[in-house]
């Protein structure tokens, strides 16, 4: 009867078979520079930076500076930002990390001229979840363009009106 029970349950749970990150870029036009972070499931990318590195990673708020250096160079590895068709460095500022969530902050990227287009090139993740998808929003001078990146669809570009 316990058996029964146990099978039961287990049929309800659902199965994580959707995984999701977010990259946020926010012009700041008083400053000319965009604002970015990125967000993603701790778990997730303790996984990813464990495949990366080939050591096992815990990330915790006490422990988080120690991990911000492969943190920096696992997204590097994994992302290029173009804006106007010129790569743009992401280099990680500071990381907050609860039990869920992992909210990472870049140093803000200049952009002093007009913006005609963004590329992202964005492979966060996929190779331990084929199945991830990786949101990328950019909020440009009141308006806001979106990108959904994963699976085969590694790179997209957006036009600014």
């Amino acid at each position: 009867m316990l058996h029964l029970i146990l099978s039961i349950l287990l049929t309800l749970t659902p199965n994580h078979d959707f995984h999701t990150s977010w990259m946020n870029l926010t012009y700041d036009e008083s400053k000319k520079e965009f604002n970015t972070t990125w967000r993603i499931d701790t778990e997730h990318l303790e996984g990813a930076l464990a495949a990366f590195s080939g050591n096992d990673i815990s990330l915790e708020n006490t422990s988080i500076s120690g991990h911000k250096e492969l943190i920096d160079k696992y997204i590097n590895d994994q992302v290029a930002l173009q804006l106007n068709n010129k790569n743009q460095a992401l280099s990680v500022s500071l990381i907050e990390v609860t039990f869920a969530e992992t909210i990472v902050y870049f140093e803000p990227i200049n952009c002093r001229k007009r913006l005609k287009k963004v590329g992202m090139h964005n492979t966060l993740l996929q190779a331990q979840f084929p199945n991830q998808k990786n949101m990328v929003q950019i909020n440009y001078k009141g308006n806001m363009y979106s990108m959904l990146l994963g699976g085969s669809k590694v790179f997209e570009e957006v036009e600014m009106k």
